[in-house]
């Protein structure tokens, strides 16, 4: 796996804890800060993966 490929699954990986750590705390500041935060992390690692496909659809 190259540098890209791994920060791609770092980022998932956080993500996913963050969405699950989301879920269960139930203070309202927490709740709001994780689940930003998950949500931007989730959104990052598509946009990156998205981005890797179309210049490896161009080479």
């Amino acid at each position: 796996m190259n540098k890209r490929q791994k920060l791609q699954v770092g980022l998932a990986i956080l993500f996913t804890v963050l969405f699950i750590i989301w879920l269960f705390i139930e203070v309202s500041m927490y709740t709001r800060i994780l689940g930003l935060l998950s949500n931007g992390l989730g959104i990052l690692s598509m946009i990156l993966s998205y981005k890797a496909e179309e210049k490896n659809k161009k080479n």
